[in-house]
């Protein structure tokens, strides 16, 4: 099994051939890909091209009206044949609503074969993998949080740019190394994909790339053949990085 998450970062020229998956396909219409937040953006060009490509795809989404219709336009565009789409309502911050969804997956489907879910000090945590852990990261963003409320987070080393935005993301680059070594030896592959500066909902409609180019990268990676799939890596568009440029 394959995860990924997404964050933002600097841009490059891209060769659309390199973003297409192996020819000769390892997964089948009976293959489930999770994708989260599907129901607009990246997230939804992403759903579109793992569906294109065959895969039974799950979208995820608070919002259920918005996550069905967007699972009814994706069955509507792509040939018939293929795997099933379905929408499934997600709210990954509470607890109960993942461990229902995480119910449904394994009772449903049998489980799921992909996922798609600048501190100094935050970079030398990132960089000492051996002694990571879910605590280090959680204070990180304690600290964090705490000096936004005090006034005093500026100056001492956090990101300049998107300043809340960038440290939620390298908390989640942090979390994806720390599952990465966590399940090694279980055939899981756990990396972050970075779309780069996409135009979506989120940005007002700037950026330099459509969400479906962003979408077309990450389904690439995330169909990499098994043997060819590295993990805990924190990919910025193709290109293996420790850290975003944020």
């Amino acid at each position: 099994m394959s995860s990924s998450s997404s964050m933002d970062c600097a841009s490059s020229k891209d060769k659309e051939a390199a973003a297409d998956p192996p020819r000769a396909p390892w997964w089948t219409g009976e293959t489930v890909a999770v994708v989260t937040g599907a129901n607009r953006g990246i997230g939804l060009a992403l759903a579109s091209r793992l569906a294109e490509r065959g895969l039974s795809v799950v979208l995820t989404a608070r919002d259920e009206a918005r996550g069905e219709a967007a699972a009814a336009a994706i069955r509507d565009a792509r040939p018939p044949g293929l795997g099933a789409v379905r929408f499934r309502r997600l709210d990954v911050a509470d607890q109960a609503s993942v461990a229902a969804f995480a119910s449904w997956v394994r009772d449903e489907l049998g489980g799921l074969d992909i996922l798609k879910l600048k501190d100094p000090a935050l970079r030398r945590m990132l960089l000492d993998e051996a002694a990571l852990t879910e605590r280090d990261i959680e204070g990180m963003v304690l600290r964090f949080l705490a000096e936004v409320g005090d006034g005093t987070w500026r100056g001492r080393g956090w990101p300049e740019v998107w300043t809340d935005y960038a440290v939620s993301k390298l908390a989640l680059n942090a979390y994806s190394r720390l599952l990465a070594a966590r399940l090694a030896g279980e055939r899981v592959s756990v990396n972050c994909f970075c779309p780069g500066f996409t135009r979506t909902d989120m940005t007002r409609g700037f950026g330099k790339r459509t969400a479906e180019e962003a979408g077309r990268v990450a389904a690439g990676l995330a169909l990499l053949p098994p043997r060819d799939l590295p993990t805990g890596k924190f990919f910025k568009w193709r290109t293996p990085q420790l850290y975003s440029k944020l």
